[in-house]
């Protein structure tokens, strides 16, 4: 059966790259999917921050057997989807690794350009993801990146901002497993800020 492949690339492939394959990953159980995470840094075999740890907890999925890969570990040339959260990330993807530019976006620009088509009326997932990501790569050529496209290394900032920014790597792999293969809900992965009102409404009744 064919595979569609995911490569997620970041930094140190210890905070945003791991957490949106293992996002991905949830969201894909039982679809023929694989998610694999790299970094552009050449850090050894180290494990997730305690932070992406700790969030990673609180949104059902774990990474502590995660340990960093660095991006020429991996050959890219037959993935099907290679997404960085910043533009370094996807030239040294293609520079490095051998990427297809077609295949080849940022995560913010990817969820952005994945408003404005409707997604192929294919019954085989692989199939429509892989014809959506080709529409993609054309649409793009109408819509030019910026640098709003880049979603920030949280590395050594506030642990508000490494929530921010896991909540919106969760709200963004929603939006592309939604998209590429018509995931409906996300089973184990429940938004913190619904979990938090439902917190507020328990308080409230008593």
């Amino acid at each position: 059966m064919a595979t569609f492949s995911i490569v997620f690339v970041c930094t140190g492939n210890r905070f945003r790259s791991p957490l949106a394959e293992a996002f991905v990953r949830r969201l894909t159980l039982g679809l023929p999917v694989s998610t694999e995470s790299c970094g552009t840094l050449e850090i050894d075999d180290a494990p997730a921050l305690p932070e992406a740890l700790e969030l990673a907890t609180a949104y059902g999925v774990d990474l502590s057997s995660h340990r960093t890969r660095h991006i020429t570990d991996l050959s890219l040339r037959e993935v099907d989807l290679v997404l960085g959260f910043e533009e370094a990330h996807v030239l040294r993807a293609v520079v490095d690794a051998e990427a297809p530019r077609n295949r080849a976006f940022t995560v913010r620009e990817i969820d952005r350009l994945l408003l404005a088509p409707e997604a192929p009326q294919e019954t085989d997932p692989v199939t429509r993801a892989r014809r959506l990501v080709d529409e993609l790569d054309v649409l793009r050529m109408s819509q030019p990146r910026s640098e709003a496209d880049d979603l920030p290394d949280p590395f050594r900032r506030s642990r508000r901002v490494y929530r921010d920014t896991a909540a919106e790597i969760r709200d963004l792999s929603v939006l592309l497993t939604a998209k590429l293969f018509g995931v409906r809900d996300a089973p184990g992965l429940p938004s913190l800020r619904a979990k938090r009102e439902h917190r507020r409404s328990l308080l409230w009744r008593r």
